[in-house]
């Protein structure tokens, strides 16, 4: 690993040597919520295409209907309840329900994988718990200011980050004590590699 954190401060160096510019979402994203379905709704129109809502079983899929809102790459977010701040990377035919945000890059330097694994690693401190229901909305997650480094630089913390999960699943059909062991690792890496404190302007 070490040396991917080097060929990372290689890149950090060469590409943004005053320092990793820091943007919020808003300025970098399009946000969207998604619209009330009901059960009886999604039983009326049965279909291939998934609708994710709220929940983290099943990867958020509540149903399946014949149409979809959305075409392409997102980054869909649990807006309310136990699971607020869950962060989920979509790419394909798909709807939300009212409980989820919706993320789409404004322009082509975004990586959404990218912006999946830091958002993932920040949203839940974003998470307000007032009146005994967690949330975060989108005029919350608008403001929220993550470091955007160069489209080659996010791409490679993608190839890395990738690796490791791709690893984690194989592992999970292996020993339960190396998965553990892995997973503290990656998240280990992965806070080290989305940390740009000291190449912030």
């Amino acid at each position: 690993m070490t040396n991917h954190q080097s060929k990372i401060e290689k890149l950090i160096a060469k590409l943004c040597p005053n320092g990793v510019e820091v943007k919020s979402i808003g300025e970098i994203c399009q946000i969207n919520r998604g619209r009330v379905m009901s059960k009886d709704y999604l039983k009326d129109n049965a279909g291939d295409y998934p609708v994710y809502s709220s929940q983290t079983a099943d990867n958020g899929i509540f149903g399946r209907i014949n149409t979809y809102d959305y075409d392409g790459e997102y980054l869909t977010w649990t807006t309310d309840g136990a699971y607020a701040g869950s962060i989920f990377y979509r790419n394909g035919k798909f709807s939300i329900t009212n409980v989820c945000g919706l993320l789409k890059a404004k322009a082509v330097n975004v990586n959404m994988k990218f912006l999946s694994y830091i958002l993932a690693t920040v949203s839940k401190k974003y998470v307000s718990a007032g009146m005994g229901n967690p949330k975060i909305m989108s005029n919350v997650m608008e403001k929220i200011k993550i470091p955007l480094p160069p489209l080659a630089i996010q791409e490679e913390i993608v190839t890395i980050l990738n690796s490791f999960t791709e690893l984690e699943a194989e592992l999970e059909a292996e020993l339960e004590a190396e998965l553990e062991a892995r997973k503290k690792q990656y998240e280990y890496y992965r806070g080290k590699l989305l940390t740009f404190n000291e190449y912030a302007k």
